[in-house]
């Protein structure tokens, strides 16, 4: 990386912090602290910014040991930040048997391989953007290749991965955003909150058509499989997991948890997999193939329209009013596309709408 983006990412990092840039000059980006620290008021960090010298790099590893002294952390998280532009996922376990005990070999390659598949499940669920899937993506193997699973100090219950930031992890199209690994990495973070917050304590929780479209960009079955798998084979222990970057800072709690709560997890993925793979929220386009009508002046027409749903051609009955009929009688006449932003159902053979939002005959 060169030395124009470390010192971006120098700045960028103590500005996450709340540091206040006071001052850019020839030499030195002038920094004062955040009140939190309670640093005296007269206290400046002076950040080197003549990225052509060749001191620089010398220069920016001195700010690294001051930062790390500040906020006591380590310094080689704060190089893999800063200077190799990686995100640091931490993972803390925190139980006092296996403390107590000095956990085995065995233990930490099961973390780790725990971690492995949690990882790449998030990558693919942010690919796909679906609830449940079975097959590994392309762009999830990527992911997990540009992650580095550093090694365990002897007797230490925390695990750390260098993850990909700015890495390009799915290519955008004409039609498709695309996915570097920063934006998978906070997905994970994201979907552990939720499930640490709304799913882990709620017993027998049923989960409402609504609850699942609203907070569908958090629910994944094969995300919550791994997740329900590192709470099991960690003895049900307190996880930490945290998120450091540039950028960004953040953490996910899970405590006091139990074979119960687990099984709240497992209720709750049962309930998705039953419910989510029959309700979708799509805009769709197509042609109709078909139109019935008893009286085409009352509200009880029926038209099947074929269109792609999850990718796949579908068939799709909708009941319309008179005026809409009409409507939809020219663009069958004509051959034209109608055009739906609705809730569809799955039924055996065909999809129904359970909301419609919007139709538009083109």
């Amino acid at each position: 990386m060169n030395n124009q983006s470390i010192l971006n990412n120098v700045n960028d990092l103590l500005i996450n912090r709340k540091w206040k840039l006071e001052k850019q000059g020839t030499k030195y980006d002038v920094f004062t602290p955040p009140p939190d620290l309670d640093f005296e008021k007269s206290y400046k960090l002076f950040v080197y910014n003549k990225i052509n010298n060749s001191d620089f790099e010398s220069e920016i590893y001195e700010y690294l040991r001051i930062i790390s002294q500040i906020y006591n952390e380590d310094i080689d998280d704060l190089n893999s930040i800063i200077v190799d532009d990686r995100q640091i996922l931490t993972i803390h376990i925190d139980k006092e048997d296996i403390i107590n005990g000095k956990p085995a070999l065995p233990f930490f390659n099961k973390l780790i391989n725990n971690s492995k598949e949690l990882l790449q499940e998030v990558a693919n669920f942010s690919v796909l953007q679906k609830q449940h899937y079975f097959d590994n993506t392309e762009e999830s193997e990527r992911y997990l290749n540009y992650c580095n699973f550093v090694k365990n100090e002897a007797g230490s219950l925390i695990t750390k991965i260098q993850l990909p930031n700015k890495e390009e992890i799915k290519e955008g199209t004409l039609f498709e955003n695309r996915i570097q690994g920063y934006q998978i990495n906070k997905q994970l973070l994201d979907i552990t909150n939720f499930i640490n917050e709304d799913i882990i304590d709620s017993d027998n929780f049923e989960p409402t058509d609504d609850f699942l479209l609203q907070n569908k960009e958090y629910i994944s079955v094969n995300v919550s499989e791994k997740l329900k798998k590192l709470y099991q084979e960690t003895g049900y222990s307190d996880i930490e997991i945290s998120l450091d970057g540039t950028q960004l800072n953040e953490t996910s709690k899970t405590k006091d948890i139990n074979k119960e709560k687990v099984d709240n997890l497992s209720t709750f993925s049962k309930t998705v997999k039953e419910k989510m793979k029959d309700i979708s929220e799509n805009e769709v386009s197509g042609k109709i193939i078909e139109l019935k009508s008893k009286n085409v002046d009352s509200d009880q027409n029926t038209i099947t329209v074929v269109g792609k749903i999850k990718n796949v051609e579908s068939r799709i009955m909708l009941t319309l009013n008179s005026k809409q009929m009409k409507k939809a009688t020219e663009s069958f006449r004509d051959n034209k596309i109608i055009k739906m932003n609705a809730i569809f159902e799955k039924e055996k053979t065909y999809y129904r709408i359970k909301e419609l939002r919007e139709l538009s005959f083109l």
